[in-house]
Order: C-alpha cells, then sequence, then structure tokens
C-alpha cells in the first residue's frame, strides 16, 4: 500500500550543478536543485530560482548564464555556493575557485566544473516566491578526461556528478549502469 504524501518539491535525485549569472567584471553562482532540461529543440534549461536571490538579479540584468557541473568531491563547495549570499561574501575568493570566460555568453564557467552549460534566457515565468528561468544553449564545454573512448559524449560515471536528495538533505554520487535506454524496454514489446 503506499501512503499518501501530499503536493511535494521532491523529485529522486536533483541535480547540484552551480548556476552563474553574470560577466567577468562582476559575477554570482549559486546551487540550483531545481533544474532540469526543458527541451530538446532548442536545447533548453529550465530552472527556478528565488526571487530574492543575486544571482537571479544578474541573468535577469546580462540575459544569460552558465550551467556548471561539479564532481561528487565537491559536495562542500557547492554546499558553500547554496547557503552563503553572494551579496555579503566573494564565494570564488572563499572557495579558491575560478570564473573563466565562456565562448559565446558573457557569463563566465567555472574552471572547476569539468562540464559547463552556455545559456541564453528565453522565457521567464514568475511562480509563486521563484522565478521559472528558461534558457537555451547555446555551448557546451567537457574537459577531455570525462568524454568517453570516442572522444564525443560526457561519460557520466568520468564525470561522477554530484546529485542532491530532498528530503534527507544528502549530497550522493550515481551508482552503476542498469540497463541501456531505448533498448531494454523492447525486451518487453509483444512479439506477434
Amino acid at each position: 500500500m503506499k501512503k499518501l504524501l501530499g503536493p511535494t518539491d521532491r523529485l529522486y535525485p536533483m541535480p547540484s550543478p552551480l548556476v552563474l549569472g553574470g560577466t567577468m567584471a562582476e559575477h554570482d553562482a549559486l546551487a540550483v536543485a531545481w533544474i532540469g532540461i526543458g527541451a530538446g529543440t532548442p536545447p533548453s534549461v529550465a530552472m527556478a530560482l528565488r526571487r530574492t536571490r543575486r544571482t537571479l538579479e544578474l541573468i535577469r540584468e546580462h540575459r544569460e548564464f552558465t550551467v556548471n557541473i561539479p564532481r561528487a568531491d565537491d559536495a562542500a563547495v557547492v554546499d558553500y555556493f547554496g547557503i552563503v549570499s553572494g551579496r555579503k561574501t566573494d564565494k570564488f575568493a572563499d572557495t579558491g575557485w575560478t570564473a573563466q570566460p565562456g565562448s559565446v555568453v558573457s557569463a563566465p564557467i567555472i574552471a572547476e566544473c569539468p562540464y559547463n552549460m552556455e545559456c541564453r534566457v528565453t522565457h521567464e515565468i514568475e511562480i509563486g516566491e521563484y522565478v521559472l528561468v528558461v534558457g537555451e544553449c547555446v555551448e557546451s564545454h567537457a574537459e577531455e578526461s570525462i568524454l568517453d573512448d570516442t572522444g564525443e559524449k560526457v561519460d557520466v560515471m568520468r564525470l561522477d556528478p554530484l546529485v542532491y536528495i530532498p528530503g534527507s538533505r544528502e549530497y550522493r554520487r550515481l551508482g552503476e549502469k542498469v540497463a541501456d535506454a531505448f533498448a531494454v524496454g523492447r525486451t518487453i514489446e509483444s512479439k506477434e
């Protein structure tokens, strides 16, 4: 039997990227759990940010942002970016992490994150105390060390991305592969 839990903001697991807004001259980043791919054509990211966030102000001002995927071993830095206000401190100076220029948008990428996406804002939707920001991905960057043997695709095990578990408030890493997508379901198809 299943227990009714009521409306929720939890989906398991959630990504743990750092989203950066601004320019090389003035920027801020924060940890975002409420984020995902919003569309494939054009490739778009959708994320919900509290209206009070400095990073959101910078995103709204410049209409661009980057999504930076950290490794699981970087949980302390990611957590710090999520719990400390950019209005009061320079998170990059405190952590020793580095903002570096992107190749297409004015918002920098984070050098220590092995995978980065450059995005331009296409839509905003006000939802309660949040703003749902949709951005089109106009470029992506991957360290060669996280690419598969063909050198064309990200190998998620080499990336070792940090994920967030809501409710229990835990950071984790991904586990083993269980099946091939778009193939394992074929084993159930009717054989008429």
